[in-house]
């Protein structure tokens, strides 16, 4: 039996595939269920004393990865070769295991906050836990064909490993409290170690991960094909949800700069977004109804650039008109200067809006700029043609410039007697 016949649909290697991914999936709800347990069966009011976890993170942090999970298990169902939906997969089943440390520390330090398990346990969770910076970076690398954009992204993603692993012991040895458990000391820490190089080089490392894995994907827009850049535009949309729901957490979220812990609705929103990147995953992999994406997010630009920028003069506005107003008229300056803004903006609406799509189209929407403009001036040479052979000619060079068609013709159908 030839390799390909023992990996095709049907074949032994199929299957032990299939079967892999079947067990990976029942694992992953294992442990995560188990998380659960554990945070609900110690007391509520002691988990709270000494994590930050509690049994509505739990079960939104049960959920955003459960979609990983089965994301991946149908990608693989349907595509066992394809490498995304096996890294979807194992990074739940790694995340979950994680999970499943984090609730035995949570429960043994509910019960006893000076349990060395339990410490030990939380340590574990802690040193592991920056490795969930993987997911984004490698996804993000290799998505959607499941090999690097080209040879220096190929380069970095060796580069990104060895930067991650590097993380592991700084995190660890660290003089500070455990993630997750901000009133637990780090039992394994080295009190030498200074702590503000330390952050700030984990920190340094995070950005430049994630900024390059983000340039990735860009650059394998621009280089890839229709159907790529499709799929690259909804999991970039994806991403921009859950870099605005993680962005806009301390105003949304005042006590997380604080005490580190995320109001519930925030927390609601953070996990909807975090759940967005799996299901844009299984979207662009299916490739089931991607043709209209690119007018979403172009839309999505558009709007989200218009109401910045109306908002921006709103508030300049009402500043402006304030003053002179309440020289005049002390008592309606606010009222005046309110409605004044309101009809200004009003009235921006369409040019702004017009504008925005003008400036959209032409930086990240290039082919679709350059078509409209093609037929545009189409439509104007043929207000003025009166020959039909130059018609026919002009509709043909439009048509090549705007569809790319392999070869263009055109009949016209004789007039009848």
């Amino acid at each position: 039996m030839t390799r390909t016949d023992a990996s095709r649909p049907g074949g032994p290697r199929h299957f032990r595939r299939v079967h892999l991914a079947d067990a990976l999936l029942v694992t992953t709800i294992v442990l995560e269920a188990t998380t659960l347990g554990l945070v609900g069966l110690a007391p509520a009011d002691r988990v709270a004393a000494v994590a930050l976890i509690g049994l509505l993170d739990g079960s939104l942090f049960f959920a955003t990865w459960l979609a990983f999970a089965v994301v991946g298990w149908l990608i693989i169902r349907r595509q066992p070769e394809n490498l995304i939906g096996w890294m979807c997969l194992y990074f739940a089943f790694g995340v979950s295991l994680i999970a499943v440390v984090t609730g035995i520390a949570t429960y043994l330090l509910a019960a006893d906050s000076g349990s060395l398990a339990g410490q030990l346990a939380g340590w574990v969770a802690h040193s592991a836990t920056l490795g969930v910076v993987a997911l984004p970076v490698f996804v993000f690398l290799r998505f959607p064909t499941g090999r690097p954009v080209g040879r220096r992204f190929a380069l970095f993603e060796r580069l990104s490993i060895a930067l991650v692993a590097s993380l592991v012991p700084v995190v660890a040895l660290a003089p500070i409290p455990l993630l997750g458990f901000p009133t637990t000391p780090n039992p394994l820490a080295v009190r030498d170690l200074p702590i503000e190089p330390a952050v700030s080089y984990v920190t340094i490392v995070v950005l430049l991960l994630l900024l390059v894995a983000a340039a990735s994907l860009v650059q394998r827009y621009r280089r890839g094909s229709p159907l790529e850049r499709r799929q690259v535009a909804i999991l970039g949309a994806a991403a921009a949800l859950v870099v605005l729901a993680f962005g806009s957490s301390p105003w949304t979220s005042p006590e997380i700069l604080s005490v580190g812990r995320l109001s519930a609705p925030t927390q609601i929103v953070t996990a909807v977004a975090m759940t967005a990147i799996p299901i844009a995953i299984g979207i662009a992999i299916a490739r089931y109804r991607l043709f209209e994406i690119d007018r979403i997010v172009n839309r999505t630009l558009v709007y989200a650039t218009v109401s910045a920028v109306l908002a921006g003069i709103y508030v300049f506005a009402v500043l402006v008109l304030q003053a002179p107003l309440g020289e005049v008229l002390p008592d309606d300056a606010r009222t005046l200067a309110t409605a004044g803004s309101t009809l200004l903006v009003a009235a921006l609406f369409r040019p702004v809006r017009a504008r925005a799509q003008r400036t959209i189209d032409r930086r990240f929407d290039r082919e679709r700029y350059e078509a409209r403009r093609t037929i545009e001036a189409f439509a104007g040479d043929v207000r003025d043609e009166v020959e039909l052979e130059a018609i026919l000619r002009d509709f043909l060079a439009a048509t090549a410039r705007t569809v790319h068609p392999a070869s263009a013709a055109c009949w016209i159908r004789g007039r009848q007697a």
